[in-house]
């Protein structure tokens, strides 16, 4: 399954995908997650009937969000900034032209006992209407119950999100919908704003160079998806920014 391409090929019309450059993005984000060394790696899955429209899908063990306040959160937080900093400083060594989720490479205290944990299947499916991946996603506890959307919103949603979330800001809203290609009922985060969060990571980094204002497919998936996923439990490792 391995993909070639010239080195920083980019979207012809970034932030927008086309379905072809959405696999050949795809792909090499599964290269990514295996050089990483990422535990739960992440899968194509071809289509039964139609080449050309597959998904990206993986299940992870999730640890379940416990009711904290939001302001012992952010106290927690604050003695991470030169963690953050150091983290930083080697992202932009090795690509400064990547976006990358800064908040969410801080190491958050735990929130969660022992024995609570989520079992959550993620997919990232090609959205023809706009253009842009889309994370869709079904969680459910440990005897298998599906959660409910309030249950969502209380056991899976980080809580400094949980207000954008429910008034689907920045990073959209949750909605659910059919599958486009299982049929079956699956949670996702709306794209209405993909394609302006893709144009804000690139605005951190201003170039001379026209072309360096975008992201390449290779950066794209991990990019998008190191802003969109902890929002539902699901972090991008800093290994998937580095060399390896």
């Amino acid at each position: 399954m391995s993909v070639s391409l010239p080195p920083n090929t980019f979207p012809k019309q970034y932030p927008f995908l086309t379905r072809q450059e959405f696999e050949i993005a795809a792909k090499l984000f599964i290269a990514q997650s295996r050089k990483a060394g990422d535990t739960e790696v992440w899968n194509w899955v071809e289509h039964e009937k139609v080449k050309g429209f597959g998904y990206l899908c993986r299940s992870s063990i999730v640890p379940k969000v416990m009711d904290k306040d939001a302001g012992d959160l952010e106290e927690d937080i604050t003695p991470m900034d030169d963690v953050n900093e150091q983290r930083v400083e080697v992202v932009e060594e090795e690509d400064p032209s990547v976006g990358i989720a800064l908040l969410d490479l801080i190491e958050f205290p735990t929130l969660l006992t022992r024995d609570e944990y989520l079992t959550v299947n993620y997919h990232i499916i090609f959205s023809t209407s706009y253009k842009v991946p889309v994370l869709y996603f079904n969680v459910c506890y440990d005897d298998g119950t599906p959660l409910k959307i309030d249950e969502i919103y209380s056991h899976l949603v980080q809580p400094l999100r949980l207000d954008d979330i429910k008034t689907a800001g920045f990073y959209g809203g949750i909605s659910q919908q059919d599958h486009p290609t299982l049929s079956i009922p699956f949670y996702f985060l709306h794209p209405c704003e993909t394609a302006t969060l893709m144009r804000s990571i690139v605005e951190f980094n201003t170039s001379e160079n026209l072309e360096e204002e975008r992201i390449t497919l290779e950066g794209y998936i991990r990019s998008w998806l190191s802003f969109v996923g902890p929002v539902v439990g699901l972090k991008v490792g800093i290994e998937y920014f580095l060399e390896i």
